[in-house]
């Protein structure tokens, strides 16, 4: 599109066109904005009412008093005839003139590395076995349920608190496909026992975690009791974690749960 079409378009639309009448400092260089009779009669016509475009004057105009470039910076070429918007930029200083240290500095500087938003990612069952809450970790968190010895081991654990597998309530984190810091994940757990809690009654949790999500949501190592949703809780090892060196999980659980009474019911 030439100019004459996009200054009939600007008129059509009831946009005012404007051209500074001075060079501004630190502007690119404009184009002359002069076109052909010719062009203008072949400019399309528009829907809204027909409007002559106006021509801007090459008749050298004078700078208003309070124009940014004082009288008091400005060099004797201001009394000649029109400069062109090149020469004007030229004269302009820059701001890569005024301080070139720092101009370079910051080029050189390496973008700052944008913090990655790290979330955690698990899968918990919830079994109720008398007054206790048994949450226990799926070693695959995309997985159904349990694993195919998971599920033994947790059934064992559960009638100790005289319970039994029924249909699990699952917790999931995250709760959507965005991650979830671990503090927010805190927050929803602590809210999904407590709601447990009250639907179904129960007195306290014991939790089979791995140890980093552990220590990431609750902040503290485990085999200590603390509370969660307005309930005592005690994290031991996970599942797979027993299964896979039973003699170092399962003995540090055992002697945990029988410290903070949690060795049955």
């Amino acid at each position: 599109m030439n100019e004459a079409q996009r200054q009939s378009y600007l008129k059509a639309m009831g946009l005012t066109p404007w051209v500074a009448r001075v060079a501004l400092p630190g502007a690119a260089p404009s184009p002359a904005l002069d076109w052909s009779e010719e062009e203008l009669a072949n400019a399309p016509a528009s829907a809204g009412p027909a409007v002559d475009v106006a021509v801007p004057s090459r008749e050298p105009e004078s700078a208003p008093v309070d124009a940014p470039l004082a009288a008091a910076e400005s060099s004797p070429a201001e009394h000649a005839p029109e400069a062109s918007a090149a020469d004007a930029l030229a004269k302009a200083p820059s701001a890569r003139s005024v301080a070139p240290a720092q101009e370079q500095a910051k080029e050189e500087a390496p973008a700052p590395a944008k913090a990655k938003v790290k979330g955690l990612t698990f899968t918990l069952e919830a079994h109720l076995g008398g007054t206790t809450w048994l949450l226990c970790a799926q070693e695959d968190s995309q997985a159904p349920g349990l694993g195919r010895f998971e599920a033994p081991l947790m059934a064992n654990l559960l009638a100790l608190f005289q319970g039994r597998a029924q249909r699990p309530r699952r917790f999931f984190c995250p709760l959507t496909e965005q991650p979830m810091p671990a503090h927010e994940a805190a927050q929803a757990l602590s809210a999904f026992v407590a709601g447990l809690s009250e639907q179904s009654g129960g007195e306290r949790v014991l939790l089979c975690l791995p140890e980093t999500v552990a220590e990431a949501l609750f902040e503290q190592p485990r085999y200590q009791p603390f509370e969660l949703g307005r309930l005592p809780a005690l994290v031991i090892s996970s599942l797979a974690e027993m299964l896979a060196d039973p003699v170092q999980h399962k003995k540090a659980s055992w002697q945990a749960m029988q410290a903070h009474g949690y060795d049955g019911v």
